[in-house]
C-alpha cells in the first residue's frame, strides 16, 4: 500500500512541479531516471523531461526504447525536442529524427543546422506562417487550431520568406475577407539565424518588442525568439557535473521533493534527502 502512496504522491509531484521534478531527476543515474519516465504518463513525463538540462534529458532518453523515447519526444515543445536531439549519439538521432512527424523532422533537421551557440538554433519553429493572399477569418480559425502560443501570424511567400507581420488583435479587428497583405505590418527588427548568442542581448530590437522574427540570408524566417528564451540560451550551463551517487529510491526522492515544495521548504525541490526504503515498481496512472 505504501508504494501505491508514493507512486502517487510523485506523479503528482512531476505533474504539479515538473522544474522541481527536473532537479531531482537530473542528480539520479539516468538509467533510474529513465525507469519513471518509462511507467509515468507520457504527457507528465514529457513535461518533466522538456525541463531538465539537455545533456542529461537526453542521457534518459537513450536509455528509453525507441518507441516510447518518440512517444515523449513528440509530446514536447519542438525547442525543447531540438534539445535533446543535439546531445544524442549521431545514430539515434538520425533514428529518431526519422520517426517523428514529417513537419517536426525537418523543423528539427533545420535547427540542429544551426550551431550550439548561433540564435538559429534556439529559435521557436513553431510559428503561424500563411500568405499575403490568406483571409483574416481563415488566420483567426488556424490560430484556435495552432500549436504555436505566438500572439501574431508571420507573412510569407511559398519559400518561407518573411514579408510581414499581423498581431491577433488587427485580426480580430479586421472583416473576415480582408486579406493578410492588407493588414500586415513590417517587422519592428529581424535577428538573423547564424548570428551568435554572445551580445545578441544587446540587439536594439530588444527595445522594440519581447519576440522577435529569426531569418536567415534573404530573410528566410527560421522562427521567432523571446527574450525570455534567450535569455536562458544564455545561462545554460556548459558542463553538466557528474551524477551524483544517490542511495535514496526514486519514488522517495520526489516524495520528499513533493512535500518540500508544498510547504514552501524549498524552491527547486533539490537537496540533500535522507534515504529510503528501494520501492520496485511504481504502478502506472493512465
Amino acid at each position: 500500500m505504501e508504494s501505491i502512496r508514493e507512486s502517487a504522491l510523485s506523479l503528482a509531484f512531476m505533474r504539479d512541479h515538473p522544474g522541481n521534478a527536473a532537479r531531482v531527476l537530473e542528480s539520479l543515474p539516468p538509467v533510474q531516471a529513465a525507469s519513471l519516465f518509462e511507467r509515468a504518463p507520457a504527457r507528465i513525463s514529457a513535461s518533466v523531461m522538456a525541463a531538465m538540462l539537455p545533456r542529461q534529458a537526453s542521457n534518459c532518453l537513450a536509455s528509453l526504447k525507441d518507441a516510447r523515447a518518440l512517444e515523449l519526444l513528440a509530446a514536447m515543445p519542438l525547442q525543447a525536442t531540438v534539445s535533446l536531439l543535439r546531445n544524442l549519439p549521431d545514430a539515434r538521432r538520425r533514428t529518431m529524427i526519422a520517426g517523428l512527424p514529417t513537419a517536426s523532422a525537418l523543423a528539427s533537421t533545420i535547427l540542429l543546422g544551426y550551431s550550439e551557440d548561433a540564435l538559429g538554433a534556439w529559435a521557436d519553429p513553431e510559428v503561424l506562417m500563411l500568405t499575403a493572399a490568406s483571409r483574416a477569418g481563415d488566420a483567426v480559425e488556424r490560430m484556435r487550431h495552432a500549436e504555436s502560443t505566438q500572439p501574431s501570424v508571420y507573412v510569407t511567400d511559398d519559400s518561407r520568406h518573411l514579408t510581414g507581420v499581423v498581431d491577433l488583435t488587427t485580426l480580430l479587428r479586421a472583416p473576415e475577407a480582408t486579406t493578410l497583405g492588407n493588414l500586415m505590418r513590417k517587422p519592428q527588427a529581424l535577428l538573423m539565424a547564424h548570428a551568435p548568442l554572445a551580445g545578441s542581448a544587446a540587439d536594439p530590437g530588444w527595445e522594440l518588442a519581447s519576440v522577435l522574427p529569426v531569418v536567415e540570408p534573404g530573410e528566410r524566417l527560421v522562427g521567432v525568439l523571446t527574450h525570455d528564451a534567450l535569455a536562458r540560451a544564455l545561462r545554460r550551463p556548459l558542463d553538466v557535473p557528474d551524477d551524483a551517487a544517490v542511495t535514496a529510491s526514486l519514488p522517495g526522492l520526489l516524495v520528499k521533493g513533493y512535500w518540500q515544495t508544498l510547504t514552501g521548504m524549498v524552491d527547486s525541490g533539490v537537496g540533500l534527502l535522507p534515504s529510503v526504503r528501494p520501492v520496485d515498481g511504481a504502478p502506472d496512472e493512465r
